[in-house]
């Protein structure tokens, strides 16, 4: 199970078999004792200890069937020995078994039974059964370094069962044990959401929702649901729960970068429907870089009906200046930036310490929610880069353990993507596995001209950003958009 968990047969494990396999003089074998005296053979001949081996099975192969040349790959591969024992063999001229660098180098293995060979499975390989009647039978076994680490290893009980896919393998007695969804990506918008989402998918033991952004928290939450099994039933309709419950190795989650914001309806939502122990990802970027990435999404006409009509046309007409100033107003007339003076654009640093954290503040910042439309993404421009003032609710609903923020500017540094998403893994508890695209989702290109704005956001937002700092205790949060240095 991608060598994060070893399952051991009952047998494997037998009361009546010693460390000493063929020394054990017993009137009358069991079958546990016959099949490890069956394959002590097989491990002295590699010169492996039982323990060493983390997967072994008898693989069929039907007369006139073919594996067409190709290389495994997958985390395990890299730090497992593969080895073939062919037992039952027909005809070993029929069985053309292929094994090299690349497909030109390639030079025939001899399948007589009993022959034990280790093959290297990251190169190139075939086989074809070309006898028209018999199956070719082998036993195909992995095993690992005496330095490798394996996390778990499982007895299993006589008479189990196990469910296997290509990427996952887990016991019936454990279904449902994993509650679905295991994450949620909050946000916040334009800040690297829709690239976190797919590097995480890209992990063989995470399987996607069936859209990205549920919004079944927000504008897909069903008030006419009168009682929490009907509305976690509709929640959990936009994943594959029904699939998921039967494998509890894999996991899945949603990304609705609105949720960030509107904390006092998805909250208490969340807490109602999926009560069970949640991780949550929170993703950051200078937040005028953001205003205005978002202002060029929402204003573009590219991307299908569906996109467009969800962006709105309340912003078309307007310039990203006018929308700055609007929410800006929006905020001040809800007493949410006491500290802000409309006329000069600049902040009283005082009003702003003895306001932020207060109950005022509290209640402006929930009087300011009200405004959020549930049938465009034409809102909150400003209000969508004040992080610490989104990210409070949900740690205080929350522990912190549960989350893991991101900045996005540190994934454009050097291996950055790999970093992050590793400590992305590690907070979902999965086995580590290195992502084939890190390309960014969901971008595009735009031109700003609009200078003072620019500046005049960077006073705004500047102590926000050094409020956040004070909540993410981290050395990457100190300062984490020094305006003054650009």
């Amino acid at each position: 199970d991608f060598l994060h968990n070893v399952y051991e047969m009952p047998w494997w494990h037998d009361v009546s078999t010693t460390k000493s396999m063929s020394a054990q003089k017993q009137p009358k074998l069991t079958v546990a004792d016959q099949m490890r005296k069956a394959f002590e053979p097989i491990l002295d001949a590699l010169n492996i200890k039982p323990n060493r081996l983390v997967r072994c099975l008898f693989a069929a192969m039907p007369p006139g069937a073919t594996i067409p040349t190709h290389h495994d790959t997958g985390l395990w591969v890299r730090h497992t020995h593969r080895v073939h024992i062919p037992i039952i063999v027909e005809d070993p001229n029929c069985i053309l078994f292929q094994c090299g660098p690349t497909e030109d180098t390639m030079i025939r293995v001899a399948c007589v039974p009993g022959h034990v060979f280790e093959m290297n499975n990251q190169a190139k390989h075939g086989v074809s059964n070309c006898d028209p009647t018999e199956h070719r039978v082998h036993v195909i076994l992995d095993y690992v370094d005496e330095d490798f680490v394996i996390p778990n290893r499982i007895k299993l009980q006589a008479n189990e069962t196990l469910l296997q896919t290509r990427r996952s393998i887990d016991r019936t007695l454990d279904a449902g044990k994993r509650p679905t969804p295991s994450y949620f990506i909050l946000g916040a918008q334009k800040s690297g959401t829709t690239s976190l989402y797919d590097y995480l998918n890209q992990h063989p033991l995470i399987v996607r929702a069936k859209r990205r952004e549920t919004h079944c928290l927000d504008w897909r939450w069903d008030d006419s649901l009168k009682t929490t099994k009907a509305r976690q039933e509709h929640c959990l309709s936009f994943f594959y729960a029904k699939e998921l419950h039967k494998h509890p190795s894999l996991l899945t989650g949603d990304s609705t970068p609105s949720y960030l914001l509107d904390s006092k309806q998805c909250i208490e939502r969340m807490k109602e429907v999926f009560p069970h122990d949640l991780r949550f990802f929170v993703c950051c970027r200078d937040p005028v870089k953001r205003a205005r990435s978002q202002f060029a999404m929402v204003t573009s006409l590219d991307g299908t009906p569906e996109q467009i009509k969800a962006r709105g046309k309340e912003w078309l007409n307007k310039t990203f200046e006018d929308v700055v100033l609007h929410d800006i107003q929006n905020m001040k007339e809800d007493g949410l930036i006491p500290y802000w003076n409309l006329e000069t654009q600049t902040i009283d640093l005082d009003i702003f310490h003895s306001f932020i954290d207060t109950k005022e503040e509290n209640d402006a910042w929930l009087k300011y929610l009200k405004r959020i439309p549930m049938d465009t993404g034409s809102h909150s421009l400003i209000s969508r880069g004040l992080y610490a003032l989104q990210i409070k609710p949900w740690i205080k609903a929350y522990d912190m353990e549960q989350f893991c923020f991101f900045k996005l500017e540190d994934w454009k540094k050097e291996d950055g993507v790999k970093r992050c998403v590793q400590r992305a893994f590690d907070h979902l508890g999965l086995p580590q596995f290195e992502v084939e695209d890190e390309s960014a989702k969901n971008t595009r290109s735009y031109e700003f001209k609009e200078e003072d704005v620019g500046k005049m956001l960077q006073r705004f937002y500047e102590p926000h950003n050094g409020r956040l700092c004070k909540i993410l205790d981290g050395e990457e949060w100190k300062d984490p958009w020094p305006y003054n240095s650009e």
